[in-house]
């Protein structure tokens, strides 16, 4: 579903839900006016997709969350509520640029369970991919997806800090989600990074790595 779609479909909307599971957990950058932690069905966080503009390049692409179907799962994040008008186009057009045109997302429409309420859905607009994307690197083991992750960084900043930011998030803000990728990655970046002796004062240094949470990992809750 393209933006131009979404605007029709939007014409006479007074609010919109956008689904965040990957980096706009923590870094959102558009205007909204409340969000809620929950969950949609029949789909899982993976890290399967390339990128080679915010968190990587073109000879040493990144690796991107984004979610795919499977049965009987659940993928949690935020339902961001953005009101009124001009403000859903604003953020239409800045999501489109940043996780289309530059991510090589598509966009879905599904239904959001909130954690408070899970009998109650949500109509949410969500950003994904599937892999017939040309960014699609495909799955591979934690250790050679952790290697890409802590070689790699883009316009946005390091892929370091993409992965292991998300992760912080969710332990600290949704401990119902029991990510098994996205933890086991998370850990393999970690170990990684200590094994090839990074010390605390050269991480230190590049403030988007940053350094205690990558040193000393943040708890699950």
């Amino acid at each position: 579903m393209n933006t131009e779609t979404l605007k029709e479909l939007l014409l006479n909307a007074s609010h919109l839900h956008v689904f965040g599971y990957g980096s706009l957990l923590w870094k959102t950058d558009f205007k909204y006016d409340s969000k809620q932690v929950g969950f949609i069905k029949n789909y899982k966080r993976k890290f399967d997709l390339g990128n080679t503009t915010h968190r990587g390049t073109e000879k040493m692409p990144g690796r991107v969350a984004h979610i795919e179907e499977s049965e009987g799962d659940k993928a949690w994040g935020v339902a961001f509520k953005v009101c009124g008008k001009a403000e859903i186009m604003k953020a239409l057009n800045y999501l489109n640029t940043r996780e289309c045109e530059l991510g090589g997302y598509t966009t879905l429409v599904t239904e959001f369970h909130p954690r408070e309420n899970p009998k109650q859905t949500l109509t949410v607009l969500c950003y994904t991919a599937t892999n017939d994307n040309t960014l699609y690197l495909g799955p591979t083991s934690y250790l050679d997806m952790a290697s890409q992750v802590v070689s790699a960084r883009g316009k946005a900043g390091s892929n370091v800090e993409y992965v292991t930011k998300i992760a912080e998030y969710v332990k600290s803000f949704i401990p119902e989600d029991t990510d098994e990728h996205l933890f086991s990655l998370d850990k393999e970046i970690r170990f990684l990074i200590r094994d090839r002796q990074l010390s605390k004062h050269r991480v230190g240094q590049d403030p988007e790595l940053h350094a205690s949470t990558i040193i000393n990992p943040v708890p699950a809750s």
